[in-house]
C-alpha cells in the first residue's frame, strides 16, 4: 500500500469544502495581493510574515496545519488579543511569506519559527496552539524550548504514529487519495503560474465563517503558484516530519489541552465521494476510531493534560467552534 498520510484527513475535509461551499458572490477576478495585516521580517535572507496583536503574556503562538496560514486563525486571534499577546505567522512560501528552497519538514519549520521570533524580538513564555500538522511543529518547537513553554494546545493534531495505525483503516484507497490531492495541488500551481487561476476558482477554500474581507484576502493569496508549491513541499517532507516528531513531544508537567473533533468523517462525507474512492461506512468508522485514539494518546505527553471534545466540529475546530479553542487557550494563560 502507498503512503497513509495526514492528508487522508485533509483531503476528505477538503472535498467537503469543495462540494458544500456556498456560491461566491459576483466579483471581479483579481491577482493583486492585498497587504498582509502584519509585518514582513527578514529571516536569513527571505521575508516571513508575522502578525501580532494584543498585549500581555504569555504570548500565544498559533501554528496552522499543512498548507494553511495565519489568516485562517482570524477569529481566534481577534478574540484572544483582547487579553494577551497573540502571534500568528506564515511558514515559508505560504500566505504572505516568501518561499525558500530545501526540505519542508517539521524540524525545519520549528527552526524557522525560532529564527522568526528572534528576528522580530519576541520573547517567551509562549502558549503554543497547533492545528493538524501544526501540532507536530508546535511539539517540536516546545521540545527545544521547554523552559519558555507555558502551555500547549493540540487542535485535532497529527500524531507521529498515525502512519502505521491508519495504514489499514482505508484499504485500497490510499493510492487514490494520494494521487487525487497531489494532482489537484499540481494543477493549481500550474494554472497559477500561467495566470489562469482566479479568486473565484479558489473561493471554496476561503472559510465562510470568516469575515468577507478575510476570505477575499485568502483567495487572493492563493492565486499565486508558490503557495501550492509550498503545500507540495510540506507534503514531500511529511514522512521525515513523522520521524522527527517520534522523538519529540515529552512535555513533563507543562499544561496540555488536547482538542478532538466531535464529528468524524463518517458523518461528513457525501455518498458520491464515498463511491468515488470506493469507501464504505465501515472504512470511515475505522478511520474515526483510530484518529480519536491518537488524540487520546497525545494526553500522555504531559502529566498535566486534559481532553476536550468539540462535539459540533470537523477537523477544522478553530473555524467550526472557535470558542472551544479560545477557552482552551485561555485556561492555560491562567497558569502563568
Amino acid at each position: 500500500m502507498h503512503r497513509t498520510r495526514q492528508r487522508l484527513t485533509l483531503l476528505l475535509v477538503g472535498l467537503l469544502l469543495l462540494t458544500s461551499c456556498v456560491t461566491p458572490p459576483p466579483m471581479t477576478p483579481q491577482t493583486d495581493v492585498p497587504e498582509p495585516p502584519g509585518r514582513l521580517i527578514d529571516v536569513n535572507g527571505h521575508r516571513m510574515h508575522r502578525y501580532c496583536t494584543g498585549e500581555g503574556g504569555p504570548t500565544v503562538l498559533l501554528e496552522a496545519g499543512l498548507g494553511d496560514f495565519s489568516l485562517y486563525f482570524w477569529l481566534v486571534q481577534e478574540e484572544l488579543s483582547a487579553t494577551t499577546r497573540v502571534c500568528s505567522y506564515d511558514r515559508a512560501g505560504l500566505g504572505s511569506s516568501e518561499p525558500t528552497a530545501g526540505p519542508r519538514t517539521g524540524k525545519q519549520m520549528a527552526t524557522q519559527l525560532e529564527a522568526l521570533l528572534q528576528a522580530a524580538g519576541e520573547h517567551g513564555p509562549y502558549v503554543l496552539a497547533g492545528h493538524s500538522m501544526g501540532g507536530l511543529v508546535a511539539l517540536l518547537f516546545a521540545g527545544e524550548h521547554l523552559a519558555e513553554t507555558a502551555g500547549v494546545v493540540l487542535i485535532d493534531s497529527s500524531h507521529p504514529a498515525q502512519e502505521e495505525q491508519l495504514a489499514d483503516s482505508l484499504p485500497g484507497v490510499s493510492n487514490a487519495l494520494d494521487q487525487a490531492s497531489r494532482a489537484r495541488w499540481e494543477e493549481w500551481a500550474a494554472r497559477a503560474a500561467a495566470g489562469t487561476l482566479t479568486v473565484s476558482d479558489l473561493w471554496p477554500l476561503s472559510p465562510a465563517s470568516l469575515p468577507a474581507r478575510v476570505t477575499e484576502q485568502i483567495a487572493a493569496l492563493l492565486v499565486r503558484p508558490h503557495p501550492w508549491r509550498a503545500v507540495i513541499a510540506e507534503d514531500d517532507g511529511w514522512q521525515q516530519t513523522l520521524r522527527e516528531a517520534k522523538g519529540a513531544g515529552a512535555l513533563g508537567n507543562v499544561p496540555l489541552v488536547v482538542i478532538a473533533a466531535g464529528r468524524g468523517l463518517e458523518s461528513q462525507m457525501p455518498a458520491e465521494d464515498r463511491q468515488r474512492f470506493g469507501l464504505e461506512f465501515g472504512d470511515l468508522k475505522r478511520f474515526d476510531k483510530i484518529w480519536r485514539g491518537l488524540q487520546r494518546d497525545h494526553l500522555t505527553r504531559s502529566s498535566h493534560s486534559r481532553l476536550v471534545v468539540a462535539n459540533n466540529s470537523t477537523h477544522y475546530i478553530y473555524l467550526d467552534e472557535p470558542e472551544v479553542v479560545i477557552k482552551a487557550i485561555q485556561s492555560l494563560l491562567k497558569h502563568d
